[in-house]
């Protein structure tokens, strides 16, 4: 029995709209869902310029970036989104297994603040925070999802934060293809 870590997404909008008129009724996952390449890259990969990732997390990143198509796809359309800047730092405010994104914005720009809880599994939940990112950029209206039943999309009604199947399935996938490609070394 997998337990799955609690995350959650919290969305701070000023003046302009975050979300396109047309969205998807569903939030779904996207790629290569039964892809078994595990394409393990010898050159360096690198996370885009805006990105600014914890020292900490260094090694690991470098290693998802190198292991996981799907890690690479998120950061392929994080680094194709001008004007948005990702922070991923470790803190001890989010809650201890999980994490929290922090998302403004503001004048044409977004900013996103990941902090990843100091006990969980850090491969698994900057995925899955950068999966919420995306779904930002997708244009995913959250709050009108989670008002509707079947499109994957849930709000805690005490704290208004989101979680989404699309980023559960996407944290667990970008887990699967780094350690399948560690076994098959």
């Amino acid at each position: 029995m997998s337990i799955l870590p609690g995350v959650v997404l919290t969305l701070v909008v000023a003046s302009a709209p975050a979300q396109q008129r047309f969205v998807p009724a569903v939030a779904q996952t996207y790629g290569d869902e039964e892809s078994e390449s595990g394409a393990v890259f010898a050159t360096a990969i690198t996370l885009p310029p805006n990105i600014v990732m914890a020292p900490e997390y260094d090694e690991l990143v470098d290693a998802m970036l190198r292991l996981s198509p799907t890690f690479r796809a998120q950061c392929s359309r994080i680094a194709r989104a001008s004007g948005l800047r990702v922070t991923v730092r470790r803190s001890l405010l989010a809650p201890s297994q999980s994490a929290l994104t922090r998302m403004v914005r503001q004048h044409g720009r977004l900013e996103a603040e990941v902090e990843i809880g100091p006990f969980g599994d850090v491969i698994v939940l900057v995925a899955h925070e950068f999966e919420h990112i995306v779904e930002q950029l997708d244009g995913v209206d959250l709050a009108s999802m989670a008002g509707r039943s079947g499109t994957g999309v849930r709000a805690d009604p005490k704290t208004g934060h989101f979680e989404t199947e699309r980023a559960i399935a996407i944290g667990q996938r970008v887990a699967r293809e780094a350690s399948r490609a560690v076994a098959r070394r």
